[in-house]
């Protein structure tokens, strides 16, 4: 879809940052550009490689260069470097003057290989691929907090791609993608952007990302709720930025407090969209925050083609409106199962919920986040809550400790704007 939206729309812009603009004409030089040059450069197609590039545009490109070169790509932060080697990777590309890795061989993404350094005769060379690789490899925390490995095929993509055509996504052109193109969740939306032929958009976290939002008339942003409350306090703080042509905030999240979500509304923009997924299974639920707001713990309605299900410890199914283990299968789930060759059947991202007589999913919380205290059952979600309802309190956090006699008790941190009254200490 790159190369047919740059023979239709060569000059509309594909990668938009604040330092400037990458057509779709350029992207599709560019990428062939890497591919060209990454072919001679590996010779094992057998093994995937890794990439760890700051900036988002040479990171979409060495990507797309690399699955055109029939290579299967590994996303990298430098957290993950240690665990490269148990996904079978050799090499890694990076950016000059950044972290190189120890464990194998690195590859300097050159700025020679980008469309304006292409020598002209070549333009009309593209690259002749033998295999167009597809596994895109991602490390996911999933249910345990340790990185995981989660496979995902050419097949899983197209998958996930349809995601768009059937969502509030198809209403937007230029899409601001805060997470970073190393998640699994930024980089599913940029895949769904460049499908379609609207603009990704990438900015640094912060008073870059209202700027670019500002200037250059971004109608969506894509943040987590931390980002999106972050954005929110620069704007109370005086940031100044009208966004005016901003349109929606879709929020990935298995919760949010609906302090937050005002917060965010008054300061950014007054449609929020909920969207719960996973790298696993793709999106599973989805909804504008108004429409589910009402009802304690909502997150979306789950998604056509997605089957939810509540179950007990025993994986056993309960019935609509009881609370027990979230299970997730989908399409997407069901590609990435078959590459990783795991054979699950269901996808158990590790939360506690409920779903409503008209499918809408609820989540309570984590399930290893609930403290049974002389039988009386209590999230974290509840705590944090809680603190957040007390006079002074603008965010708290809260984790579950060992107390005495082995038993399990909360430990909460409070951020206070003011002072703190003896309600919150309590």
């Amino acid at each position: 879809m790159v190369y047919f939206w740059a023979r239709t729309v060569p000059m509309r812009p594909a990668v938009m940052q604040p330092a400037g603009s990458v057509t779709y004409a350029s992207l599709a030089r560019s990428m062939d550009s890497a591919a060209r040059h990454f072919a001679e450069a590996i010779s094992d197609k057998s093994k995937p490689v890794a990439i760890s590039i700051h900036s988002g545009s040479k990171l979409l490109i060495a990507l797309l260069g690399l699955l055109r070169a029939g290579f299967d790509v590994v996303l990298a932060s430098k957290g993950v470097f240690p665990h490269l080697a148990s996904a079978g990777v050799s090499t890694l590309v990076i950016e000059r003057d950044t972290a190189s890795w120890d464990g194998g061989t690195n590859i300097i993404f050159d700025d020679n290989w980008l469309s304006i350094g292409i020598k002209a005769e070549t333009y009309d060379r593209p690259y002749e691929q033998t295999r167009f690789g597809g596994n895109i490899i991602c490390f996911t925390s999933g249910t345990t907090g340790r990185p995981k490995i989660v496979v995902c095929p050419q097949s899983s993509w197209q998958q996930r791609v349809l995601f768009p055509l059937n969502s509030v996504f198809s209403l937007y052109d230029r899409i601001l993608v805060v997470p970073g193109l190393v998640t699994s969740w930024g980089l599913s939306r940029a895949y769904e952007a460049l499908h379609t032929g609207r603009t990704v958009c990438l900015a640094p976290p912060g008073v870059q990302t209202l700027w670019m939002a500002n200037v250059y008339d971004i109608d969506t942003f894509l943040v987590s709720p931390q980002q999106a409350l972050e954005l929110a306090e620069i704007q109370e703080k005086g940031g100044g930025f009208p966004l005016k042509a901003l349109k929606s905030i879709q929020i990935g999240a298995a919760s949010i407090n609906s302090n937050s979500v005002r917060r965010i509304q008054n300061s950014l923009c007054r449609n929020v969209i909920m969207i719960y997924g996973s790298t696993e299974a793709g999106v599973a639920a989805l909804a504008p925050y108004d429409m589910i707001g009402g009802t304690a713990n909502a997150v979306g309605y789950v998604m056509p083609g997605v089957n939810v299900e509540i179950v007990d410890a025993a994986d056993r199914v309960l019935p609509r409106g009881k609370e027990g283990f979230v299970r997730v299968h989908s399409q997407v789930f069901a590609l990435n199962m078959a590459a990783s060759k795991a054979g699950d059947e269901w996808f158990y991202p590790g939360d506690l919920g409920w779903l409503t007589e008209d499918n809408l999913l609820c989540i309570a919380g984590r399930g290893s986040d609930v403290v049974n205290r002389g039988g009386h059952k209590l999230s974290i979600t509840d705590a944090e809550d809680f603190l957040r309802s007390c006079f002074g309190v603008q965010d708290a956090g809260a984790c579950t400790v060992t107390g005495e006699q082995y038993r399990q008790d909360f430990c909460g941190r409070i951020h206070s704007a003011r002072y703190v009254g003896q309600s919150a200490a309590r």
